[in-house]
């Protein structure tokens, strides 16, 4: 099987070479199948050379406009959207998301003490009073 990376499939179709773009159903996830004028050619991720899976069959449908085709076909009849199988995990993501909300937590708790220490009525004691209060509640 003929394969293409986007930028591949950017030079075909800017040449002429490519006739039409097909949006294949793969389980619950879509491939971009581009009809040549020497066959049938898949498109493929430029690093990992595999068939680029789309979720979103959308996002399929920008590429297949950027590339300057007009037209193609889609069939829904293999298409199994229950199916997660073919789902990827994103570890990388989840961690990235994870660590997006623990920093949103802490600008909230940071400008909320940015609040209050800015609030007139907000009471200021000396560092050393400080510590003689928390000596006297820990002795206690």
């Amino acid at each position: 099987m003929k394969t293409f990376t986007i930028e591949q499939a950017r030079s075909a179709a800017a040449s002429g070479g490519v006739l039409s773009a097909n949006l294949r159903p793969m389980g619950s996830v879509f491939a971009l199948e581009f009809e040549t004028r020497n066959g049938v050619a898949m498109l493929i991720a430029s690093v990992s050379k595999e068939i680029r899976r789309f979720v979103n069959p959308l996002k399929a449908f920008q590429i297949v406009r950027e590339l300057g085709l007009e037209g193609g076909r889609f069939s829904v009849a293999q298409w199994r959207p229950d199916d997660d199988i073919d789902r990827q995990t994103r570890p990388d993501r989840s961690l990235a998301m994870k660590k997006n909300h623990e920093a949103v937590e802490l600008k909230r708790v940071l400008d909320e003490r940015i609040r209050e220490a800015n609030d007139p009525k907000a009471v200021w004691i000396g560092h050393d009073e400080l510590f003689d209060r928390l000596e006297a509640s820990l002795a206690d």
